[in-house]
């Protein structure tokens, strides 16, 4: 494992972590918000798609940090 130090890479993984944690739990929340904007004209069918794929990069990108904080040490508490 490597050791990154103090880089202040904690913190911005820290900040970031919550925020997947969040979009994890309210995921489904936001997509019957997302359906029920685009049937009310609200989005369009391509900005939902835009906004869903959006959101399974983030979920990727969480994935993808959580393995670099293992490998870095990061203290991955938030």
């Amino acid at each position: 494992m490597a050791r990154t130090g103090k880089t202040g890479a904690d913190a911005i993984f820290k900040a970031v972590k919550r925020i997947c944690l969040v979009l994890s739990h309210y995921s489904g929340k936001l997509d019957r918000v997302i359906t029920a904007a685009t049937t009310a004209d609200v989005i369009t069918s391509a900005q939902a798609a835009t906004i869903r794929a959006f959101i399974a990069s983030a979920n990727g990108a969480c994935a993808i940090l959580e393995l670099l904080a293992d490998y870095s040490g990061f203290d991955t508490n938030p």
